[in-house]
């Protein structure tokens, strides 16, 4: 995922931040017919691979949005409070006990983010601006859609989900895209190659923990 962001930075210096993610999930579909040759996807939990792909794909179009307009450390900082959120949607949602511990490590994690916020922003201005709240946001949506992940995990499997997250995120994303399409050049095309390839690889890799781990230690 830290590849993919320094990459997504890397396009992000001329092209749209929604088109940067619409490519990354068309790239996500391709991968998914080829698995679909060689492996039979079977849904069940239709209710919860919807909600994992309209939380997905809003993250992802949140994430890369603060990609565009702020520096990709902070956009990716902001993203990362996701473990926060994810422990609560996991408690509030399907009943897993956050321990004490791990309560006083998120506290200390959101303090230490606030630090930065506040020491990142120009002397005289405001620490929290819109793109700041969009890249929380982006950390909302994300601990949502881990916790998710976390209840579909029982009953579907790690392709299946991903492609849900794919299909939605692309549907999600596609309206903007075209309205803003800027055709990409040699080196942004290799650029949105990477930021497919690496965000397959870390989504299957977290999708397949999440059988395992509880949302929050998977979160953090």
């Amino acid at each position: 995922f830290g590849v993919m962001a320094i990459l997504a930075k890397g396009a992000a210096a001329r092209l749209p931040g929604p088109q940067i993610a619409f490519v990354r999930f068309a790239i996500g579909i391709a991968a998914c017919a080829v698995a679909a040759t060689r492996l039979r996807l079977r849904p069940r939990n239709w209710r919860g691979l919807l909600l994992r792909g309209a939380f997905g794909g809003a993250a992802v179009l949140c994430f890369f949005l603060a990609i565009e307009h702020l520096a990709v450390g902070m956009a990716t900082l902001l993203n990362y409070t996701a473990p926060v959120f994810t422990a609560l949607w996991a408690w509030l949602f399907l009943g897993e006990r956050v321990a004490l511990g791990t309560f006083g490590a998120l506290a200390m994690t959101t303090a230490g983010v606030a630090v930065v916020i506040v020491a990142d922003a120009p002397p005289g201005g405001v620490a929290l601006g819109t793109w700041q709240i969009v890249g929380i946001l982006s950390a909302v949506l994300s601990g949502a859609a881990v916790a998710t992940i976390r209840e579909v995990r029982k009953t579907d499997g790690a392709w299946e989900i991903f492609v849900a997250f794919c299909v939605a995120g692309a549907l999600f994303i596609g309206v903007p895209t075209a309205r803003h399409w800027t055709t990409p050049t040699g080196s942004e095309w290799l650029m949105l190659l990477g930021v497919g390839v690496t965000s397959i690889a870390a989504q299957l890799m977290m999708t397949h923990a999440l059988r395992d781990l509880p949302a929050a230690a998977a979160g953090v």
